[in-house]
């Protein structure tokens, strides 16, 4: 019952909030000293004290992520936004991970933190490359499919959910009516950021739990050359939109050959600033749609850069930048079947977003079945693929690997042209691994080994 009320006490204050100085944030990390720890949770309480003495250092120097990047979020975002971040995303996750993964696991399953949901495939825009054109796009997810799955999620304990397409805002009535009904589930949503209206920053601000992540190339000229002309100005005016409403923004952009340089650069990351980003995604351009063609694939040293560049932003500039290959080490290598999953419009599961081969149906067996599948099983066995977990891909980093789970389980694309992956990209893909094992052998071995 205490625990209760300084729970709802401590976000009511925090939701209204605009700013906290340096002597709340020490006198909050104070309090948190004073909270009961479960028996089960001692080993972990004592393994983050040393993490509060360095936040205490990042907090009296006022450094960008540590302080700055807090009061972003209390001065930019509106109270039931901020609300939502504190009850469904931070407080569910302890609950959750308390609660419900435990159960889970000892009933033979594994709950992921986040399961990726493509209710549909149609989309306004054409984009080169496009790693979900290949898709069927005649069918939408039916509304009582995409229901059940996040239901079935939270009964698993799912942190957030990811909602992507084709472009998700051409089926947002149905996502603002499902996320009104389940108000204590969290969300991020991936969209071209074209077809934002006045009505639709209205209605994510009321439900509040829905974070939004544009899609973009770097400025104009690299934005419009992939996504069509005209995209990226529309794409500055709905994250202009979203500031105006105080709804939680960030981008996400493909890493890819052409466009290497300038996504990392200064100027490109304070105009994310200026326009209201508190969070920006990096991946990596993969060959999964299909086309017979790796040239847009970021070269080996392209990519070490990203890895040495997203980690400078992150020190020096207030906002959360995430290298999804780079940032492996913080997760223990690839997530694929473990800490998510792609769910199609068919309903077909996939064990990663760029993994385009069928290991189940939603439609014929539940969530918490399928993440206890053999094939789930194996990816979730055999994790880490090595020890250098800046190379944690068994589709571009050691892509015998995949090719090995296809085999062993017979796995089905899920498109057609899928199966390219496995069949005429493998020697090409085969000689990529080896150049980027060469360089980030020795990146691993100078900043992560003595570590690990």
């Amino acid at each position: 019952m205490v625990t209760k009320i300084l729970r709802e006490s401590l976000i009511k204050i925090i939701k209204n909030k605009k700013s906290v100085s340096k002597r709340e944030f020490f006198l909050a990390l104070n309090l948190l000293k004073l909270l009961p720890v479960p028996y089960t949770m001692r080993e972990e309480a004592e393994q983050a004290k040393w993490k509060m003495k360095e936040i205490r250092k990042e907090i009296e120097r006022e450094s960008p992520l540590a302080f700055k990047y807090p009061n972003r979020i209390l001065s930019e975002i509106h109270p039931n936004c901020k609300e939502k971040i504190i009850r469904n995303f931070l407080l569910g996750l302890i609950e959750k991970r308390n609660r419900k993964w435990k159960k889970a696991k000892t009933e033979g399953s594994f709950t992921p933190v986040t399961v990726l949901i493509s209710p549909l495939m149609r989309c306004n825009l054409n984009c080169i490359g496009c790693y979900a054109k290949k898709y069927d796009k005649k069918t939408d997810m039916p509304e009582e499919l995409f229901e059940r799955i996040i239901r079935e999620g939270e009964e698993l304990g799912v942190i957030f959910y990811t909602i992507l397409g084709g472009e998700p805002l051409l089926f947002f009535d149905k996502i603002y009516r499902i996320f009104k009904k389940y108000n204590t589930a969290y969300t991020q949503l991936f969209t071209n950021g074209t077809l934002f209206t006045e009505e639709i920053a209205r209605k994510l601000q009321e439900i509040g739990n829905i974070f939004i992540l544009f899609s973009v190339e770097g400025f104009e000229k690299e934005t419009d050359e992939r996504r069509g002309r005209g995209v990226f100005k529309k794409v500055i005016s709905g994250m202009e939109l979203l500031q105006k409403y105080g709804i939680p923004h960030g981008f996400s952009t493909v890493f890819s050959r052409k466009n290497a340089d300038v996504v990392i650069s200064d100027e490109f990351i304070d105009l994310m600033l200026e326009k209201g980003c508190l969070w920006g995604w990096y991946f990596l351009y993969m060959p999964v749609s299909g086309d017979k063609d790796l040239s847009l694939m970021p070269t080996p040293e392209q990519r070490a850069r990203l890895w040495k560049r997203h980690l400078e932003i992150r020190s020096q500039k207030p906002i959360v930048v995430i290298d999804f290959w780079g940032d492996a080490p913080l997760v223990g290598g690839c997530i694929a079947g473990k800490y998510y999953c792609h769910i199609n419009t068919q309903g077909n599961v996939e064990p990663c977003i760029f993994t385009h081969f069928q290991t189940a149906n939603i439609k014929e067996k539940t969530l918490k079945e399928i993440m206890a599948s053999p094939v789930f099983k194996e990816y979730r066995k055999r994790q880490p693929f090595s020890k250098n977990l800046l190379l944690p891909c068994p589709l571009i980093d050691h892509p015998h690997i995949f090719r090995e789970i296809c085999q062993k389980y017979n796995l089905k694309p899920t498109h057609p042209g899928a199966e390219t992956l496995i069949k005429d990209l493998a020697p090409g893909l085969d000689q990529y691994s080896n150049q980027v094992h060469k360089i980030f052998d020795k990146i691993w071995e100078e900043n992560y080994k003595k570590i690990n």
